[in-house]
């Protein structure tokens, strides 16, 4: 395992970003539908809102339709408002990103992740 995870943080470290994004036009719409496919199977958010839900004491006993109305649209809402946030803090810094920065990020990205594998590492032995 900690050989892959080894050239994983070296290919990190050393990958050169593209100078342009690489898309392919498939449209709006499909590019939307992926998105909210992956979004809506990750299971750390899923079992995420069932321990938030079981916490707060949303269940067959005290089920309120109008309280599990509200919990689903504040969930909704809360989500829209952080995808729009940090879709719009994107398109801001995106400029600002040139591709000598992008090699930065990639460098630290692939030293911190190989900190943390030398700490587990540590922590075995």
């Amino acid at each position: 395992m900690y050989p892959n995870r080894l050239k994983t943080c070296v290919q990190t470290f050393r990958f050169q970003p593209a100078e342009h994004a690489a898309a392919k036009g498939e449209g709006l719409l499909r590019s939307y539908t992926s998105v909210l496919f992956l979004t809506v199977t990750n299971p750390m958010p899923i079992l995420f809102f069932i321990g938030v839900f079981s916490g707060v004491g949303i269940s067959k006993s005290a089920f309120n339709v109008a309280s599990a109305l509200a919990m689903v649209a504040g969930v909704f809402l809360g989500s829209a408002c952080w995808w729009l946030s940090l879709s719009f803090g994107i398109s801001l810094a995106r400029s600002k990103f040139t591709s000598n920065s992008l090699i930065w990020v990639n460098r630290i990205s692939g030293a911190v992740v190989l900190t943390f594998d030398i700490f587990a590492l540590y922590k075995l032995l």
